[in-house]
Formats: C-alpha cells, structure tokens, sequence
C-alpha cells in the first residue's frame, strides 16, 4: 500500500507502475503492516511482479496494476486501470477524477488499487499536469 514517495537509482523512475517509486506497508494477508525493506522495494514492490517475495500469496487476483492518463474533459479526469496476472489482463477500467473539487466521481472497490491510482495521478499531477490534483499520498496513511 504507497503511502510515501521512495527515491532511488532507477534511471526512468516515471516508468514505474505508478509514476515513480513509492514506499508504505505490505497488504499480503498474514503480512499486513509490514514495511518492505528498500532492497525488496526496488526489486519488487515499484515493478509489479515480485515474484521472489516471500510474502508473495499463491493465490492471488493480479500480479501487477498498471496505470493510464485517458482524455480530460470538463474537468473530469479519465483513469484507465489493468490488472495483470502472469502477464496477461484479468480487470480492467475506467475510474474519473474531478480536478476541481479533489474528489473521485468513479472509484475502484478494492482500496488497493484505489490507493495506487490515486497515488498513480499525483505523480503524473506533478510531472505532466500541473499542480490539479489535491491528493496527499505522501502523508496519508491507509494500510
């Protein structure tokens, strides 16, 4: 779950799933709470598919989240989601922004995901965009 921007050597950090390095607390059930080492951030958590991660469920709905600007118009901003699972699409969406009043018009169910969209827009915000997005990832703290 990001909660904080991570620094690190990655030479195109706004490659990453997210627009660039994030750090917080692992979601695996059984692990929740705990805080990734830097190593296994670098090597797993900002990459998707981590899958030398000993936390790593069997099981699970997708091995990746991946992330997309659609079109702005009116002030509603179009996110486009993917979920990945041995690299191939298991869900995928559209969830809206409103740049206007900071606030989702169209969310995702799962707060996961959810949460790395959110954090997804304000490190595209801040890069492409223009300050208009009013999220703090950087200080919220939803484990």
């Amino acid at each position: 779950m990001p909660e904080e921007r991570f620094a690190s050597d990655w030479p195109f950090p706004q490659r990453l799933p997210l627009g660039t390095g994030w750090a917080g607390t692992c979601t695996a059930l059984g692990h929740e709470g705990v805080r990734p080492s830097e190593e296994e951030l670098k090597s797993g958590c900002n990459l998707g598919y981590a899958k030398t991660c000993p936390r790593l469920p069997p099981e699970r709905h997708a091995d990746a989240v991946r992330f997309a600007l659609g079109e702005g118009r009116d002030g509603i901003l179009r996110v486009l989601f993917s979920c990945e699972r041995e690299y191939l699409p298991v869900d995928h969406g559209e969830l809206l922004y409103d740049t206007a009043s900071g606030s989702w018009v169209r969310s995702h169910d799962d707060p996961r995901v959810q949460r790395m969209a959110e954090c997804y827009v304000q490190a595209q915000g801040a890069r492409r965009l223009g300050v208009f997005v009013q999220l703090d990832c950087e200080t919220a703290r939803s484990g």
